[in-house]
Formats: structure tokens, C-alpha cells, sequence
């Protein structure tokens, strides 16, 4: 098991720790307000800390989308409702009615120009008389999302030492995020990562940054010639002066509210 860290004597500054795990796919349970909960964290492949990088953000969106209802739909929706709950549409069907003895003539041109105009895809209506059917329009929720994070260090070895954890480290991440084979036609996810930002004096999670949930590595970038020039170190493997490694990772759960009762920041 792997426990890289990189500088080779970081001092006391904070820093980020890559905890990676096998991927498990140890099947769904029902858990609370019927959510379904995956057991995904399996054994643990070793850490990579590396120095935190000075643009550290997050961006947490919620998806809500809009929605239409014209009246028309409203009551188709209503019918089906009760179809479904009762097995009858009578008292829908009654309500159009007591509708249509209220306002015959609109009610008529309503369901017989949307008719034509989803026949023709044409917006009849406006085009000829300025109007159009009240949409009753709103933003409606939609579900949650998944975050992504994306990571830039860069690193240059000041000893020989150094130079071997660098290329270790990418080693390991490009390694880990790779789809793993199998003694079968099946093929077995990439490894999993936690991701932690460590107070380096204290070595706990620190309370000032936000939290990340268990990830996945979905790109690994690296330039070998972050400063526009071919350029090596004299050594046996001929080392790159500098490389440049971006990061990015996707959130394998999505937030939700009960995440922020144990950290000052939450997620």
C-alpha cells in the first residue's frame, strides 16, 4: 500500500490527502426516507498528499427546471389522475362540462387550435389573434446534482529523491483511475478516491475549507513542459525540471441537507 507525499519535507503546511479505495459494488440498501444507500468504499490502496493549491473553490447547484401547464393539459392531467385512482373520470369529465357551459365559444377555440396547431407545428393563435394560452409557468424542482473538483499542482524535484516520489505520484493517480480487468469477460471500476483538505499542524480535517464526498477520478492531465521548454534534470531517467498535474474529480453521491450537521463549512 502506497503513502506518497509530496515535498518529501512538507514542514507544517496544510495540505490535501488522496485516500484511494477499491471500488465496491456491494449492492443497494433502503435506507432512511426510503433513499438508496451503496456500499462503495471497499479495501483501502494507500494515500497522496500533496500541498494545497492556491485557487481552492466549490460550487453546489441544485437542478430546477421550468414547467408548463396550460388549462387544457391541466385537465387531461386531472382525468388521468383520476383514472388511475379511481377508475373512472366522471367527476372530470363533469367539471369540463359545468367549463364548457361557462364559456363554450373559448373553451372550443382553445382545444380545437391546439389540436391544429400540433398537427401543422405552427403557433396558430399568436400569429393571427396576439395570444396565447396561459402556460401557468413555473420553476419546479427537478432533482439534485453531482459536484466536480478540479486539482493543479505543480511539481519540481530538488533532490533525486524527490524527483522518483514525483513520478510516483502521477504514476498512482493515472493507475488508480484506470478500468481494472478481471480473470473474466467482465471488466471492474477504476479505484475510488476520499479527499481531504488536513490542518498540517494539527493533522485533523480542516474546519475552514469545505468538505468533499468519495470521488471519482475522471481526468489526469499532465504537461511535462509546464514552463514552454524541453527541459531535464541530469540524471539516469533524465527527469522533467517541472510537471504540471490537473486533476478532476467527480462526487459520487449528491449533497443533501442532513451532510452539514458535523463541520462549521459543510460540504
Amino acid at each position: 500500500m502506497a503513502d506518497l507525499r509530496y515535498p518529501l519535507k512538507p514542514g507544517e503546511g496544510d495540505y490535501i490527502l488522496f485516500s484511494i479505495f477499491e471500488y465496491n459494488g456491494g449492492g443497494v440498501t433502503i435506507g432512511e426516507n426510503f433513499g438508496l444507500q451503496t456500499a462503495r468504499k471497499g479495501s483501502p490502496k494507500g494515500t497522496i498528499s500533496l500541498p494545497i493549491q492556491s485557487t481552492i473553490s466549490d460550487s453546489n447547484t441544485v437542478d430546477w427546471k421550468e414547467d408548463r401547464l396550460d388549462a387544457i393539459r391541466a385537465a387531461a392531467g386531472l382525468g388521468g389522475e383520476e383514472a388511475v385512482t379511481t377508475g373512472s373520470m366522471k367527476g372530470t369529465i363533469d367539471s369540463l362540462k359545468a367549463a364548457a357551459e361557462k364559456g363554450k365559444k373559448e373553451i372550443g377555440e382553445a382545444v380545437s387550435t391546439s389540436l391544429l396547431e400540433g398537427a401543422l407545428g405552427v403557433n396558430l393563435l399568436s400569429r393571427f389573434s396576439g395570444q396565447v394560452m396561459n402556460p401557468n409557468l413555473e420553476l419546479l424542482f427537478n432533482g439534485p446534482t453531482l459536484r466536480t473538483f478540479n486539482f493543479t499542482f505543480l511539481m519540481s524535484a530538488r533532490s533525486p529523491e524527490e524527483a522518483t516520489r514525483i513520478k510516483q505520484i502521477i504514476n498512482t493517480f493515472k493507475k488508480n483511475m484506470a478500468v481494472r480487468t478481471a480473470n473474466s469477460i467482465f471488466l471492474k471500476a477504476p479505484n475510488i478516491f476520499e479527499i481531504k483538505y488536513m490542518n498540517g499542524i494539527t493533522g485533523q480535517i480542516h474546519d475552514s475549507l469545505n468538505q468533499i464526498k468519495t470521488s471519482a477520478l475522471q481526468s489526469c492531465n499532465v504537461d511535462y513542459t509546464p514552463a514552454g521548454t524541453y527541459s531535464t534534470f541530469d540524471d539516469a531517467e533524465s527527469t522533467m525540471t517541472a510537471y504540471r498535474m490537473t486533476l478532476q474529480f467527480g462526487e459520487l453521491d449528491p449533497i443533501y441537507d442532513r451532510d452539514y450537521e458535523d463541520h462549521s463549512i459543510g460540504f
